[in-house]
C-alpha cells in the first residue's frame, strides 16, 4: 500500500482523521474539498486535487467524507467511478445519496472496482431488490465477494458509544450555565 494514493472527499474533522491515519500507513494522501482554504495540505503534509476529476484518476482507494447537500447528492456515479483506476477500492462511511450504489455494484460486477466498503446506503432500511442487497446476498454474484456492506454502524463501539455520552452530557451543562451550545442547527 506504500506509495499509493488513498483519495479522500470531504476533509473535515472525520475527513482530516482518515487522511491522517492513511498517511501513518504510508498512503500518498491527496483529498478534493473545494471548501477548505489554501493551505491546509501542507499543514496536513497531504496533497490536494483541484477538481473532483483530478482526485478521481489517480486513486487506488477512494474514501468519501463530505456531508449529503443539494451539490453532493449523486456525486459519485458511474460516469465518476469509471474515470477511476481498474483495480481501485471505493469506501462510503459518510452519506447515502452521495454515492450511486448501483453504479458501484455495476463497477464491481465487471472488475473495474476491486473492491467496496459500503457503510450508508440512499434509502435505509434499502428495499430487498435493490442491487446492493441483491449482490449481498447472493454468493453467485459476480459483486458479492468484494463487497463489504455495513448496516450503517461503522462507528459502533465501546468508545463511540462513551464520547456520544460524554458530548451528549457536556452539552446539557452548557445549556444549564446559559452558554453557547456547540453545533446547533436551528
Amino acid at each position: 500500500l506504500r506509495g499509493r494514493v488513498f483519495g479522500i472527499v470531504g476533509c473535515g474533522r472525520i475527513g482530516t482523521a482518515a487522511a491522517l491515519r492513511a498517511k501513518a500507513f504510508g498512503f500518498d494522501v491527496v483529498f478534493y474539498d473545494p471548501y477548505l482554504p489554501d493551505g491546509v495540505e501542507k499543514a496536513l503534509g497531504i496533497r490536494r486535487a483541484r477538481s473532483l476529476g483530478e482526485l478521481l484518476q489517480q486513486c487506488f482507494i477512494l474514501s468519501l467524507h463530505c456531508p449529503l447537500t443539494d451539490e453532493t447528492r449523486g456525486m459519485i456515479g458511474a460516469a465518476e467511478i469509471a474515470q477511476m483506476p481498474t483495480g481501485s477500492i471505493l469506501v462510503n462511511t459518510a452519506r447515502g445519496g452521495i454515492l450511486d450504489t448501483a453504479a458501484a455494484i455495476d463497477a464491481l460486477a465487471t472488475g473495474h472496482l476491486a473492491g467496496a466498503g459500503i457503510d450508508v446506503l440512499e434509502k435505509e432500511p434499502p428495499p430487498e431488490d435493490s442491487p446492493v442487497i441483491t449482490a449481498w446476498k447472493n454468493p453467485n454474484h459476480p459483486a458479492h465477494d468484494r463487497l463489504l456492506l455495513n448496516p450503517h454502524s461503522a462507528f459502533h463501539c465501546e468508545e463511540g458509544a462513551e464520547e456520544f455520552r460524554t458530548k451528549g452530557a457536556q452539552e446539557v451543562l452548557r445549556a444549564l450555565r446559559g452558554e453557547a451550545l456547540r453545533n446547533v442547527v436551528n
